[in-house]
């Protein structure tokens, strides 16, 4: 009897012993089941974006000098993914975003509203705002990490966990793609003489980020041309007291533009 009842209380510890170890190993698969998050990136493929995981993508890059907005565009708006780790839930989690940046020309972010991941999906965008660098021709940087002191997740993926931004305003000939030659062939007859700031403005009134391109469209061109757009607009600016000199970088004087009703 000693011996079936020491049998039967090894039996007993034994099926103990395997439902603890069932029970822990449940417990720790639960806890990183959904509550981990990492950042995706995004890709352009022809004209349409896809999302990926590859942590390459997890960077964004923007010349505010070259766009249709010219020096009108003072803020740019980024699309950052993110992703859960393990199963879904069916509530909101919240995510907080925090930017790292380096001492010196320090890229300056804005967070324009709370960031939750929806109920019942693993994946989420938000948008945070990227204002224009303060001075022209030098980039500036700043790291989006997430606030972990504030968020319902825990890291995931190490590679995962930084989305980087860059951004400058820089314009030039090269960047406009038209040579200095090419400029003084033609071009030159209808804008006068090349600065930085007359292509500035040239880009802000016309919205031209490729000046060969917009040069050799014939309806874009020549109403620009006919209607002496640059010329008439300038004087309408200078007119202003308020608005600040455009200066040419040659000659510290105001750029000029040919009045074309002169020569029509």
């Amino acid at each position: 009897m000693d011996v079936m009842k020491k049998n039967k209380n090894i039996g007993l510890l034994m099926i103990l012993l395997a439902f603890f170890s069932s029970c822990e190993k449940y417990d720790m698969v639960e806890f990183g089941e959904g509550g981990e998050i990492n950042f995706r990136g995004r890709y352009l493929n022809g004209s349409k974006y896809y999302w990926s995981d590859d942590e390459k993508y997890l960077e964004w890059e923007r010349n505010f000098g070259m766009n249709v907005q010219g020096d009108s565009l003072l803020q740019d708006t980024v699309i950052v993914g993110v992703k859960i780790m393990g199963e879904i839930v069916n509530y909101p989690r919240k995510v907080v975003l925090k930017s790292e940046a380096p001492a010196e020309n320090a890229l300056e972010v804005i967070f324009p509203e709370e960031y939750y991941v929806p109920a019942d999906t693993a994946v989420a965008t938000f948008r945070v705002i990227v204002k224009r660098p303060a001075t022209r021709n030098i980039t500036y940087t700043t790291k989006l990490m997430f606030d972990y002191s504030q968020s319902d997740f825990e890291a995931g993926t190490r590679e995962r966990q930084v989305f980087n931004l860059k951004a400058e305003d820089k314009v030039s000939m090269e960047l406009w793609g038209i040579t200095q030659e090419d400029w003084e062939y033609e071009p030159v007859f209808f804008f006068g003489e090349w600065s930085e700031t007359k292509m500035r403005y040239m880009i802000t009134m016309l919205g031209c980020v490729s000046f060969m391109n917009w040069y050799y469209n014939e309806d874009s061109f020549f109403e620009a041309l006919m209607g002496n757009v640059l010329y008439e607009s300038l004087e309408e600016y200078k007119a202003d007291s308020s608005n600040p000199p455009l200066l040419d970088e040659n000659t510290g004087e105001w750029i000029e533009f040919p009045d074309l009703s002169e020569m029509m």
